[in-house]
């Protein structure tokens, strides 16, 4: 069964004229304006039955609003404020109730106190291009069909089978403009994959692990289909050896803790956020340019460096320009452990009264001294699948259930289930360790390894001892 929905292109081409042109009536009224138009596939699976395919064309158009004005602070001073306001557009919209709304929208950001800061400037003329170097011309049917072909691959278990899946490929070609001049357009394509795999033990014991994954497309999908391959392969053996483990044991604070997998996206977005402008304007951070923030020269663990890199191959975050319409590009923000500089959007860099980098939510962790092999070559539990990994980049606290790991005991290695891990990175990131080797999830490139100590494992089968 194939079902299309789709909106109306000139309609929503009109809509964008009538906005721009309307507020234009409004004198000293500012604005930015996101206009994505997004295509995409989507294919509904049962086990290896395709149930429903349909194609989806939507447009959302974004509006925000600025109105700036002059107010008594509570110093007793005028102070200069940028209220804002942000409403979505729908197609269709009358000229009457579109003057409503911004009407509504302009009384409305007259009352929100942001203090002031400036709107992003137009940048040298660019024609509209494509993130993170992708090209036009995809045939996404082409594409649905490799990559359901890789992912099937795998589902040749005896004992297990993929439940269902379902397949979204989208392209959105998006375009920000503002009041400044702003005009500047890029395209995305990205992939989201949700499945489930159903696996019976040798004992008749049954499970179903959960799972989804976020990948960009790129023209030649021939690497993507073998990652595809590859994380449907681990799920299988994830619920392959859950199956048969025992429950996780209550191991000490003197025995290595190992994080593999995509727990290590949230690990270190703590180091991501904290450094960033908007985290230190509202004092969430504490980190300082210039000073050391992780390790030092009497810490034994390995020092990291973090670079923002915008258009990273294979992140469903990579873009030419941030939400403003700033161009954006790539960013050394920590050295050997070192804070060299925030990074940020125009609002909160200029409250800092630091250059911008625009908001980039890429970033590649390097600094690894150690191979993957050589973390394990010692006593340690090695977590490598999470129910749900959390990590708060605030406090610094991080936990989540296990749902699987392997305990070596420095002879054998067995795998374990259940229980929870606790801690912080703040208190244990001067003695991590990382592995040289890299792995990518998604917006996250970095040690596909890494070795900690500190944390606290609430196991459910008492001392390992």
């Amino acid at each position: 069964m194939r079902r299309a929905i789709y909106q109306n292109e000139s309609e929503v081409g009109l809509m964008l004229e009538l906005l721009i042109n309307t507020l234009k009536g409004f004198e000293g009224v500012e604005y930015l304006i996101n206009e994505s138009k997004m295509r995409r596939i989507e294919n509904y699976n049962i086990k290896k039955q395709s149930e429903m395919l349909r194609e989806v064309e939507l447009t959302q158009l974004m509006l925000t609003l600025y109105v700036t004005f002059s107010a008594t602070g509570e110093d007793g001073k005028n102070v200069k404020y940028r209220g804002a306001y942000n409403t979505e557009i729908h197609p269709g919209t009358s000229p009457d109730r579109l003057r409503t709304i911004i009407e509504q929208g302009v009384f409305a950001a007259g009352f929100v106190k942001n203090a002031w800061f400036p709107l992003v400037m137009p940048s040298a003329p660019e024609a509209a291009a494509t993130a993170a170097g992708k090209s036009d011309g995809i045939d996404e049917m082409s594409v649905l069909a490799a990559l359901q072909e890789a992912f099937y691959s795998a589902d040749c278990h005896e004992r297990g089978h993929i439940c269902y899946s379902e397949f979204f490929l989208t392209r959105s070609d998006v375009r920000i403009i503002n009041s400044s001049g702003v005009d500047v357009s890029y395209t995305t394509y990205n992939a989201y994959v949700e499945t489930a795999v159903h696996w019976q033990s040798e004992q008749g014991g049954e499970i179903e692990i959960y799972e989804t994954y976020n990948f960009s497309i790129p023209k030649d999908v021939g690497a993507t289909c073998e990652m595809l391959k590859e994380r449907i392969s681990h799920l299988f053996t994830v619920a392959e050896k859950k199956s048969a483990a025992t429950p996780t044991p209550s191991v000490g604070e003197d025995i290595d803790i190992l994080l593999s997998g995509d727990c290590l996206v949230e690990f270190f977005d703590y180091f991501h956020m904290r450094t960033s402008a908007a985290m230190i304007y509202q004092q969430l951070s504490t980190y300082k340019e210039n000073e050391q923030i992780q390790g030092g020269t009497d810490k034994p663990g390995d020092k990291i460096a973090m670079t923002l890199k915008p258009l990273m191959e294979g992140s469903t975050h990579s873009r030419l320009y941030d939400d403003d319409g700033m161009p954006v590009s790539d960013h050394r923000i920590i050295e050997n452990g070192k804070l060299l500089k925030y990074w940020g959007n125009t609002r909160f860099s200029s409250y800092l009264d630091i250059a911008p980098t625009g908001s980039i939510n890429n970033f590649h962790i390097t600094g690894g001294t150690v191979s993957s092999a050589e973390l394990r070559a010692k006593p340690h539990l090695e977590l490598v699948s999470f129910s749900a990994f959390q990590a708060n980049p605030v406090t610094g606290d991080f936990g989540s259930e296990i749902r699987l790991g392997f305990y070596f005991d420095g002879k054998k290695t067995i795998p374990v289930t259940g229980g929870s891990i606790t801690g912080n990175i703040s208190q244990i990131q001067d003695a991590m360790r990382m592995s040289v080797e890299e792995r990518q999830y998604n917006r996250y490139l970095g040690p596909a390894t890494i070795s900690i100590r500190g944390a606290s494992i609430s196991g459910v089968a008492g001392s390992a001892d």
